[in-house]
């Protein structure tokens, strides 16, 4: 199968879905007249010339051009789209509804239950590295990967991002490649080292920003609209569960995880993501920093087991990721 994701794919479209998502649609149906749109249908199991996601699990079917496809989540959750050869269904749009939906959908459902939606993203090497021993890591990824991760922003509520990567990077985490809304930006610092270092954050100078540390400390952002959340932490970290939690109470159910290392070692430990997005580039380093850094297993049978999906990114791969059950 094609599986290229293409720069030039029908964004509009997903974002008229996340649109309809979060006014309650429970189907989805994209449509190709002049351009590809998407709009709200009702829940039923094919006919329409159209591809059709309903926001259930199980299996999700339509049709395009008279020819049948099938998207199949299945028990891993991951996307199978399966489009006859005789279908006229655009091989690019088809990787996009691969990457994306699963995406969509994970957080529609999660926010409906109550709960939160996280899917992390990590870039790195051929040989699991993130950056070179001193720490530089600009780009290992490319310029397709980043305008990836601002639909991957776009598409969900809020991105958050560790205090190492807060201070050594100083990201923006705004939507800027692509159309789309910023979401809430989230740093975890559990020692409180984006307040005590001397420079101002570009992420802490506007509103729109959350910042968790450990119960204990008292600092205040200088920035009213920058709010501090207080965890208490265990063993040193701020546990997932209880950042998750309190993103809930002030209504964020969906977050982009975009690293670092540590931080998305940290959920991944804590079973707390979903779908994990990793961007594998066309490069080798040697040496440098792991990419993950979990505690060690004594078999192979005890480590963790992943159903995976991927697409191209301008010649890297980009892999979907998810925990098998």
């Amino acid at each position: 199968m094609h599986c290229n994701l293409s720069d030039s794919l029908p964004w509009s479209a997903f974002l008229q879905a996340r649109e309809l998502l979060d006014a309650g649609a429970t189907a989805l149906e994209f449509a190709c007249e002049d351009t590809w749109t998407c709009r709200a249908a009702s829940p039923v199991s094919g006919g329409a010339k159209a591809l059709l996601a309903e926001v259930e699990p199980g299996t999700v079917s339509g049709a395009v051009e008279g020819a049948t496809a099938v998207y199949r989540t299945g028990t891993d959750g991951l996307p199978d789209l399966r489009v006859p050869t005789t279908s006229r269904l655009d091989a690019s749009f088809a990787t996009a509804v691969r990457v994306y939906l699963p995406v969509l959908i994970g957080a529609a459902l999660a926010k409906r239950a109550g709960q939160s939606f996280v899917a992390g993203h990590v870039t790195q090497t051929l040989d699991g590295r993130i950056a070179c021993e001193n720490g530089q890591s600009q780009w290992i990824g490319n310029a397709a990967d980043r305008n990836h991760s601002h639909r991957m922003r776009a598409l969900l509520e809020g991105v958050m991002v560790g205090a190492n990567t807060a201070l050594h990077d100083d990201p923006m985490l705004t939507v800027r490649h692509v159309d789309g809304a910023d979401p809430r930006r989230i740093v975890v610092s559990g020692r409180g080292r984006v307040f005590t270092d001397e420079r101002a954050l570009t992420m802490m100078s506007g509103p729109g920003c959350e910042i968790f540390v450990g119960a204990t400390h008292e600092e205040q952002p200088t920035d009213e609209s920058v709010r501090v959340n207080r965890v208490e932490n265990i063993d040193g970290q701020l546990p997932p569960a209880s950042i998750l939690a309190a993103l809930r109470a002030s209504g964020i159910h969906s977050i982009y995880l975009e690293g670092g290392a540590g931080i998305l070692s940290s959920f991944l430990q804590a079973q707390a993501i979903d779908l994990l997005q990793i961007h594998i580039a066309s490069m080798i380093l040697g040496a440098g920093l792991p990419s993950l850094r979990l505690p060690a297993v004594d078999h192979v049978d005890d480590g963790m087991h992943m159903h995976m999906d991927h697409a191209i990114l301008d010649g890297h791969v980009l892999l979907t990721c998810r925990q098998q059950s």
